[in-house]
């Protein structure tokens, strides 16, 4: 509810929030958009189709979330294609690596870590600490550290949480 009155998630027209389906990455990009709405620039993804509800979303934000990959042995007006997979569900790592970068989070002086923190994208992990810092993102418990769990896929209370906690930090 609290994610809903700030306008930065919903929950479905039959009124059910389903806090156990995962996010889709076109669902990630509308979220980064609702965080912070001013366009960014724009990439234009060869797997995003123009008549999709998500297009603009994904054409702005997508840069800001990880898991895009570019094909260079394709020639194309610009010399590559770029691909975001707009339906695959999204993983917590690129999750927070948007929201991290869309809020501008400082990446000073990190000395938070997870127990898995290895297992994070080296160019997420400055970022994603400063979210752990900052008390936007915790660990799972397990362990000394508690352990971020990367690669899994994020659900939508994981995500309403993040929002949750990201509207405290702001608010203090």
């Amino acid at each position: 509810m609290e994610c809903a009155s700030y306008g930065l998630m919903n929950g479905y027209d039959d009124g059910s929030f389903r806090p156990n389906a995962n996010v889709t990455r076109a669902e990630c990009a509308q979220i980064l958009s609702n965080i912070n709405p001013e366009w960014r620039a724009e990439i234009i993804y060869y797997d995003v189709d123009s008549s999709k509800w998500y297009r603009n979303v994904v054409s702005h934000y997508g840069t800001y979330m990880g898991g895009t990959y570019t094909d260079t042995k394709h020639t194309t007006p610009f010399g590559y294609r770029e691909y975001f997979y707009p339906n695959r569900a999204c993983t917590r790592e690129d999750f927070v690596y948007g929201v991290g970068n869309v809020i501008g989070i400082s990446t000073d002086n990190n000395y938070s870590y997870f127990d898995d923190w290895v297992s994070i994208n080296p160019n997420y992990v400055d970022v994603i600490n400063a979210m752990r810092m900052y008390g936007i993102v915790n660990g799972d418990g397990t362990g000394m550290h508690g352990k971020f769990n990367p690669k899994k896929t994020i659900t939508r209370a994981e995500v309403a949480q993040i929002l949750c906690n990201l509207i405290e930090v702001a608010e203090n």
